[in-house]
Order: C-alpha cells, then structure tokens, then sequence
C-alpha cells in the first residue's frame, strides 16, 4: 500500500488523471498569461499543470501534506506557482489581489460548502470553474420546473449566471469515483437579478419554502402569515399560486413575495 494511500480514501479523493478533461477545463475557463488563478485540491497536479501551460499565475491549496510536499517539489521551480497547505475551508480568499479565476476540481465531500465559500466573494473573483459531483453541478446549474431545481440553485442564481459545461466519466480518474463526475461555469453578477431589503433573511424565506419539497407552498410557509387570508392576498398580488410546489417558483417570485410577507408582518 502506498504510504499515505488510506489517509487519501478518507479524504475521498479522486485524483483527475485524462490530460483530454483538464485541457477541457483549462479552455472553459478562457485564461491568458499573468492571469491569477487560485486551485483548490490540485492532487496530483494534472490540471495544475494545464493552468500553468496558459501561463496564468496559479495559487494552490492541498489539505494533503503528502500531496503537498510532491506538488511543491515537482512544480516548485516554476515561477508562476505556489502552493499552501491547509483546508480550503479555511483559506484566506483576501489573500490573492482581486480579480482572480478560481478553476478546481473540488474535493466532492466538502464540494458545496466550497461553493459557497466562494459565491460570498465573488467581488473579488472574476469566474468560477469548478468539477465536482454531476448532481451538485445540476443543482448549482437547475432552473425552475427541473427535479434538481431548490435552495442551492437560487442561491447561485441570485449571485451568479451559471452553465453546465459538460459531463466526466468516472473512468477519467484515479480511483474511479463511484458517481458521475460535470464541470459548471459561474460567472459573478455585478448585481444581483432580485432586490430584497435582507439577503440573509430572504435565503432563510426561501429553505422554509423548500422544507417539504413535495408539499406546497401552502404547507411549507403559510405559518410565516398572521392567518390564511393574508398569506392568501399575499400570493394574489405576487401572482403565485398557494398549491404551486416549491421547486416550480423563479428567484423573482420568490423575491416579491418574500417582500409581501415583510410587509405582512409574522404570524405566530
């Protein structure tokens, strides 16, 4: 067993290995030299390795000191790298000049929370590439109406435009992972497509809508009104059915009606 190799399964790392689906990613995110890109995970550096061919300025972070340690001695000559070891959750996004390019293969156990992470900063980066798990990126990707469509993809709606790019087979890795694999393309808004007089409290409105996926909205938010014929108005005058399930409604739906229930004032 190589040294390290049972630290790597507990990590669920699944180490990109076709040079075919890192120059893929590589051309999506349409870099050029002197660009500074910020990698996350890069293992055992096949698309590190593709970054640094456009000549961008790439900063990585590896959880795994092993991985670590290799990727600094293999690449540690190159002028345009550097690499920190560390949880990425933990990372520092302050710490590389805005504007910059974020181009991951995400580590799929923390891939959400990564995404996440970085949306709140999308002041300062100018796109997202990221690889991760076929049905995170159909999430991120949904639009109302699809099966995938819920809190997530609202809340990269509302922050991003997003494009499922294409898909990647398991067998394009080492390990082969068990689930099928997609690369999403994030593109930061200046502004966001919806005004709400408080972001956190809308995205708390919006996982109350969801909490019951196949239930209405009747069910999952009604209790959020003084009594029924206020909530009932409320719909009315946002033109949103009471019976509609929470996955049929757009952003701006969810945006004027969740101002409708401020001016409404809570129920009990």
């Amino acid at each position: 067993m190589i040294k390290g190799a049972g630290k790597r399964r507990k990590l669920g790392q699944h180490f990109l290995a076709d040079p075919v689906v890192a120059e893929k990613i590589v051309s999506a995110a349409n870099l050029r030299q002197n660009h500074r890109v910020l990698e996350v995970g890069p293992g055992e550096g096949a698309l590190t390795r593709a970054l640094l061919a456009t000549g961008a300025r790439v900063y990585a972070v590896e959880m795994d000191r092993g991985l670590f340690r290799r990727l600094s001695g293999e690449l540690g000559d190159e002028p345009n790298f550097s690499i920190q070891h560390g949880n990425a959750l933990q990372f520092d996004l302050g710490s590389i000049e805005p504007p910059y390019h974020v181009v991951s293969n995400l580590p799929y156990s923390v891939s959400v929370a990564l995404v996440k992470k970085f949306i709140e900063s999308v002041d300062r980066i100018e796109s997202m590439i990221f690889m991760t798990q076929a049905e995170v990126a159909r999430r991120l990707a949904a639009k109302p109406g699809d099966s995938a469509y819920g809190t997530l993809s609202i809340y990269c709606a509302y922050h991003c435009r997003s494009e499922l790019l294409f898909g990647v087979p398991s067998s394009a890795f080492k390990p082969p992972p068990k689930v099928e694999s997609a690369v999403i393309r994030l593109e930061p808004l200046k502004t966001p497509p919806v005004e709400v007089a408080d972001k956190d409290r809308f995205f708390g409105f919006v996982r109350a809508a969801f909490t019951h996926r196949r239930k209405t909205i009747r069910n999952n938010i009604r209790r959020l009104w003084a009594d029924e014929a206020a909530f009932v108005s409320s719909c009315r005058s946002v033109d949103v059915d009471p019976m509609t399930r929470p996955q049929d409604i757009t952003l701006e739906s969810y945006a004027t009606l969740f101002t409708e229930q401020a001016k409404m004032g809570q129920g009990g």
